[in-house]
């Protein structure tokens, strides 16, 4: 789920038809506007989601109970449980949780400091204090879900979805669960659309092009992937399967001779000479980051779109997937089709 809709299906219109921001954040000025000057605020594009299919999965009751950014946990997270249907373990205690966030639940945590800031410290909001948290999230998608086993919620920027796919593949490995339901949500706030504004000015409003390497385009995104992920067997798998997971560093990295590279370049010129190098030394490269946005887990995004191209009968090509960062880290995920090795 993302600014091109909720589901698999708008997700491949996307992929077909192409993707582009389907909203806008409001920009407060750096100074006080002055009486008469009626512009109002700046709009920025971004690429927004929807959350009232939660409805779907929740009471109002409790989805009353939940901010934004576990709505959309929680939407992402059902959504792949239902996609699962009988791929699920008998025992929800047998299934664990990493969820993966760069922002976090960014608008609940400055929502709370304004709470904190406008008592003078004497009267923040203990419900906005309770949901600020980065794992706030994962707590919801475990009770509604009714997931028993060990849930982790990991935030490190870019690198957070291979390093929770990482901890996935450990707790498999070890036999600790049957399947791990991995996912990664990041959502847009005021504060992140007040950043693009001063530190991209006119750069932020995009559109995204990925191989622009000396050209700042990178549009805000925000959405939630999610996976649920089990050891591989002698069975043919409805999505293919992850045949490797690597985090490096990305001049040391060389992009695999049968893969198709999708690069998680986003516009940002900050990871741009990395990506650069990466796609010259590819065979063949793409990025569907058009598609999303600029979000710190556009990784996961990355990896659920080779999913849905090899349950596509015209697709079977394996795929690598790559994200770098500022600091010279790379996350590695090559995604193949047929029966695991």
């Amino acid at each position: 789920m993302g600014g091109f809709g909720v589901g698999k299906q708008a997700l491949l219109d996307a992929l077909h038809q192409g993707g582009k921001p389907n909203g806008t954040v409001p920009v407060a000025p750096a100074a006080p506007l002055r009486v008469g000057d009626a512009s109002g605020p700046r709009q920025l594009p971004a690429y927004q989601v929807d959350v009232a299919p939660v409805s779907r999965f929740v009471s109002g009751a409790v989805a009353r109970r939940m901010n934004r950014f576990a709505k959309l946990a929680v939407l992402g997270a059902a959504l792949a449980l239902e996609d699962a249907g009988r791929e699920i373990p008998p025992r929800r205690n047998d299934i664990g949780l990493v969820l993966a966030s760069g922002y976090g639940a960014s608008k609940s945590t400055f929502d709370f400091l304004d709470s904190m800031i406008d008592g003078e410290g004497q009267y923040p909001s203990p419900t906005l204090f309770s949901n600020s948290v980065h794992s706030s999230a994962a707590s919801h998608v475990s009770i509604v879900m009714e997931l028993g086993g060990p849930c982790l919620t990991v935030s490190q920027f870019e690198m957070s979805p291979i390093s929770a796919l990482l901890t996935a593949r450990d707790w498999l490995l070890e036999g600790r669960v049957e399947a791990v339901l991995f996912g990664t949500v990041d959502e847009i706030c005021p504060v992140l659309g007040y950043c693009y504004d001063q530190f991209f000015g006119v750069h932020a409003s995009g559109p995204i092009e990925p191989f622009a390497w000396d050209k700042q385009t990178a549009v805000m995104g925000e959405g939630a992937a999610f996976l649920l992920l089990k050891r591989g067997g002698p069975d043919h798998t409805r999505y293919g399967y992850i045949s490797e997971t690597t985090w490096t560093q990305s001049r040391r990295f060389i992009p695999p001779v049968d893969r198709l590279l999708v690069l998680g370049a986003d516009g940002h010129t900050c990871y741009a000479r990395d990506y650069r190098r990466l796609s010259k030394l590819a065979v063949r490269s793409t990025a569907y980051t058009p598609l999303y946005g600029s979000l710190p887990g556009g990784q996961a995004f990355d990896v659920a779109i080779a999913a849905l191209a090899v349950e596509m009968e015209s697709e079977r090509q394996p795929v690598c997937s790559v994200k770098c960062d500022a600091q010279g880290n790379c996350g590695v995920i090559e995604c193949c089709f047929g029966q695991p090795h």
